[in-house]
């Protein structure tokens, strides 16, 4: 399980993060990715020059290209005040304790 907690606005650590999940996708099929935070400002659309930073959207793709399960978590959005609606197909939406669950039955977890 790959974590993403900060905000893509201000740092190059999402798609860091992000890099690195596509390449667990090549040693473990069962990789997913959970969005905490700031970070739930990934599951929307996000235009990567207007953040200055890479080509966010490339990676989030490909993840979901390759069958890596997408997760964003519901307080995150709320308290991002990002509406559920926008969220993008293929990500679920998961309560606090979902995530938790989610966290607690991960062999690995990598945070970023």
């Amino acid at each position: 399980m790959v974590v993403l907690r900060r905000s893509p606005f201000s740092s190059g650590r999402d798609e860091e993060g992000l890099r690195v999940a596509v390449g667990l996708t090549m040693m473990n099929p069962n990789v997913a990715v959970l969005l905490l935070d700031a970070a739930a400002w990934l599951a929307t659309d996000l235009s990567p020059a207007a953040i200055g930073h890479g080509d966010l959207a490339k990676h989030w793709d490909t993840l979901g290209d390759v069958g890596v399960e997408r997760f964003v978590e519901r307080e995150s959005l709320a308290a991002q005040g990002i509406a559920a609606d926008e969220v993008r197909p293929g990500v679920a939406v998961r309560s606090r304790a979902e995530s938790a669950d989610l966290l607690a039955e991960a062999d690995a977890v990598v945070v970023y």
